[in-house]
């Protein structure tokens, strides 16, 4: 009988240390559970932040290449207008070349008129003085 019970304490000896070892394996286990959970969950967080910085500089890119496109498209435009300009003042400039032939021309008429009347003048008293002293 002491031979039987000695054998059922021993029993429940080794199954007490076998759950204890249970227990402790369970808690190491989950403890390398939450360790590897919190480091999956590190990592996500670094992935998405990451991500969210592969966003932000792709997007400081297309910002930079919109800001060049309309960079170019101002400078464009300003070449245009330059060349619109340009091409108006040589338009305009055949029109003003045209009216500065013809104020010459006229001042020429002019010059060539008051010629011929003062030369009329002149020519019109000597040609009475003559033709009465003849």
């Amino acid at each position: 009988m002491v031979r039987f019970a000695g054998a059922f304490f021993a029993e429940a000896f080794f199954a007490e240390v076998f759950f204890a070892g249970a227990f402790f394996a369970a808690v190491v286990f989950f403890a390398a559970g939450a360790f590897f959970a919190v480091v999956f969950f590190a990592g996500a967080f670094f992935a998405g932040a990451f991500f969210a910085a592969a966003v932000v500089f792709f997007a400081a890119v297309f910002a930079f290449l919109a800001g060049a496109f309309f960079a170019g498209a101002f400078f464009a435009g300003a070449f245009f207008v330059t060349a619109f300009f340009a091409a108006a003042a040589d338009f305009l400039a055949g029109p003003v070349a045209f009216l500065a032939v013809a104020v010459v021309f006229f001042a020429a008429v002019v010059a060539f008129l008051a010629g011929a009347f003062f030369a009329g003048a002149f020519l019109v008293p000597a040609m009475v003085t003559s033709s009465c002293a003849g």
